[in-house]
């Protein structure tokens, strides 16, 4: 038998496995009831409207429908018919006062059962457990899920109430939403926070700003669900039309920071991220990865 009919035969084995492998991992991880890839993005009293607007034009670029939801929304439906929950840039004191005890729970639910969490500026705010704004502690009741104190503004980086661009450096190569960006990247910083997650906090720290080396970008489980939480405003594409709002268009991102948001929600979706058969992230990779291994 010639080695062409040999390598012929190899690959229709390996095709044949490959397609098992794909249904045994379909049929092993069927989705979650009642949800779909629609992300929920808060718009009420206290958000601003040009994060809205460009997280909004953020996740329908990442083929996602979004659905704007208020406080009343969470705190009397729930998020049973979501798979994302976006909090944006805002006043994060607002967002304590409007969403109820009952929809804090619906929130934490939510992300515990499965769902996604990301929090941008005023969003990673209002995940933390304490919350301390120009040197005081504010006296509210955040969701909590991020065991930590989310503290701002930086004057460091732009004395309130200013803003401008910051660096932030990548601090972990190794991070499937990270380990493919570049060491460095450019984001529009407009009263973010440091978060300081708790000393026994099971959080991966993924970015911190480059002036005072403080995090601003981490991803952690809760439950069976993930956060990403980040102090910068990374929806704003501050040299582009295509987020919608005309906000900081003076300044140079250095380029986009979506396709990184893109992978921070693939990772929180628990969805595969690169070429599937290389990434080794879900079982259908690893089995596949597995089975390469023993057949090179």
């Amino acid at each position: 038998m010639g080695k062409s009919m040999k390598w012929l035969i190899l690959l229709c084995v390996f095709l044949s496995l490959l397609f098992i492998i794909i249904l045994l991992s379909i049929s092993h991880n069927p989705p979650p009831p009642n949800k779909t890839a629609v992300a929920a993005l808060y718009s009420d009293v206290g958000t601003w409207e040009e994060s809205v607007q460009a997280a909004e034009k953020m996740f329908q670029w990442m083929n996602y429908t979004v659905e704007l939801v208020n406080a009343d929304h969470i705190n009397n439906n729930g998020l049973d018919d979501f798979s994302i929950l976006c909090i944006p840039g805002g006043n994060m004191y607002q967002y304590v006062q409007d969403i109820s005890s009952r929809g804090m729970e619906n929130i934490k639910n939510f992300i515990g059962n499965g769902g996604s969490y990301i929090g941008i500026c005023a969003g990673a705010y209002f995940a933390s457990e304490k919350v301390v704004w120009r040197g005081n502690q504010l006296p509210m009741r955040p969701l909590g899920v991020f065991p930590s104190t989310a503290e701002g503004p930086i004057n460091e980086i732009a004395p309130y109430p200013n803003y401008t661009m910051c660096k932030v450096n990548i601090v972990d190569s190794a991070h499937p939403i990270t380990q493919s960006e570049p060491d460095s990247a450019w984001m529009l910083y407009y009263w973010g926070p440091v978060l300081i997650p708790n000393k026994d906090a099971n959080i991966t720290i993924l970015g911190r700003y480059d002036r005072g080396n403080q995090p601003t970008m981490l991803a952690f489980d809760y439950g069976l669900g993930r956060a990403f939480l980040i102090g910068t405003h990374s929806e704003i594409e501050e040299d582009s039309e295509r987020d919608g709002v005309a906000f900081a268009d003076e300044s140079d991102d250095h380029g986009s920071d979506w396709e990184l948001m893109r992978k921070a929600v693939l990772w929180s979706l628990k969805k595969c991220m690169h070429a599937w058969f290389k990434c080794g992230h879900t079982t259908a990779c690893r089995r596949v990865k597995a089975f390469m291994a023993k057949s090179t």
